[in-house]
């Protein structure tokens, strides 16, 4: 009952957001105009130009049966990067009502986002079977499929992430399903 409340309220908040038509320019206290800004977002985002982690954090054309729990700021990459701006992560639930999380890490640089990526994988060490690290392709770009094992029951079961970087953004998309789909369609409908 009280995540519901949560979406409701978070809904009604970004929903005066978007029929309020612009957002004021913090930088010089005048208001932008967002619906004739004919930029795409997965062309350039750069916080500074009206795009905050918070809005990309929800995913807007969610894959069919997965909702949206809550946002929150995170600090768990710290130990990969000092060079972190800031960082958000999207709680949501797939089809089979488990957990998926999307982690959007904003970074000084891009350089310092392809380092942060590297040092996230250099935690986990070779898999006995099979690649732990997989490329993979979807909007148009390649990331990375990190496979895991977790035992449920006496069965190994896999976990998969997808991480990637967009320029100075990292995403990082973790399920709690053993089906690879369950991070894939979260990751593939944030069009980054």
């Amino acid at each position: 009952m009280f995540v519901q409340k949560k979406i409701i309220v978070i809904s009604f908040l970004i929903s005066i957001v978007l029929l309020s038509g612009c957002i004021e320019d913090t930088e010089n206290g005048n208001p932008v105009n967002v619906s004739n800004n004919t930029s795409s977002v997965s062309d350039n985002i750069s916080v500074s130009d009206n795009f905050s982690l918070d809005s990309m954090v929800i995913v807007e054309q969610l894959p069919d049966g997965y909702e949206i729990l809550g946002t929150l700021p995170i600090s768990d990459y710290n130990e990969y990067s000092g060079s972190i701006v800031d960082a958000r992560e999207g709680a949501y639930r797939d089809t089979d009502n488990l957990d998926v999380f999307l982690d959007i890490i904003e970074l000084n640089s891009e350089q310092a986002a392809l380092e942060l990526i590297s040092n996230y994988q250099s935690q986990y060490k070779p898999l006995a079977i099979g690649d732990r690290f997989t490329t993979i392709h979807f909007n148009g770009h390649d990331a990375t499929r990190i496979t895991q094992y977790k035992n449920s029951g006496g069965t190994q079961l896999p976990k998969y992430q997808v991480i990637w970087n967009n320029e100075n953004m990292v995403f990082n998309v973790r399920s709690n399903s053993h089906l690879e789909s369950s991070s894939l369609e979260l990751a593939k409908a944030t069009g980054h």
